[in-house]
């Protein structure tokens, strides 16, 4: 194995991250050894000098790999991002639909601190996705004048502002209908299909939030 190759090889297996953005890191990383290491052999190195210092140049693989790391982390976290934007709102918009397939009389009538509960539990399940939309705003905002730590730094703090709300409202909506009557979420399949749907959905965000978070430097 040559230079470069056991060089990109070490910097594979220190990166954590989607396949495909990794890929395209480790190619891009490749072509500039690559492009690097045929200057040195057309200013007149042989070929495995030309790579021992185009290695050299790049820089150590620990340090490229936390570079990396980071620029792993803020792309899983913006992918994350754009999932709460288009799956909260149709989470909602399934469940308000999913209400017309259920008969509330059977029921009775809830008390009024019922529903505001629940008013509550909607405002913080709307402002989950203009969170995660603010925060990718500020993020490019951000992206013009400057990058990196930044960038990253806004993007994972609008991250967990959005993730945190969503679940906010699921336990609102949970705690709220628990303490009043467990059935509420259950009277209909489409109800009850819909909150299975809305909590996995939401427990997956939180996973992907926290395993970024954990990876970000391994």
């Amino acid at each position: 194995m040559n230079a470069i190759e056991a060089y990109i090889g070490d910097l594979d297996a220190r990166l954590r991250g989607p396949s495909s953005a990794k890929t395209d890191l480790l190619t891009e990383a490749r072509d500039g050894l690559t492009d690097a290491a045929e200057a040195y052999r057309e200013g007149g190195a042989d070929e495995a000098e030309a790579e021992r210092r185009a290695v050299a140049d790049f820089g150590p693989v620990d340090l490229i790999a936390r570079e990396y790391q980071a620029e792993l982390g803020l792309r899983r976290d913006i992918r994350v991002l754009w999932e709460l934007i288009a799956g909260v709102p149709l989470l909602i918009l399934g469940w308000d639909l999913a209400r017309g397939f259920a008969d509330w009389s059977e029921l009775g009538t809830a008390p009024s601190w019922y529903h505001r509960a629940i008013g509550t539990a909607d405002t913080l399940a709307a402002l989950s996705p203009a969170v995660a939309v603010a925060g990718l705003l500020a993020a490019r905002l951000l992206s013009r004048r400057t990058g990196g730590p930044p960038v990253a730094r806004t993007v994972s703090w609008s991250l967990a502002g959005a993730v945190g709300l969503n679940l906010l409202a699921i336990a609102t909506y949970g705690g709220a209908t628990g303490l009043l009557e467990p059935a509420r979420m259950l009277v209909s399949v489409p109800c009850a299909v819909m909150s299975g749907t809305w909590i996995l959905f939401s427990m997956r965000l939180a996973v992907a939030a926290r395993s970024r978070r954990a990876t970000a430097w391994r």
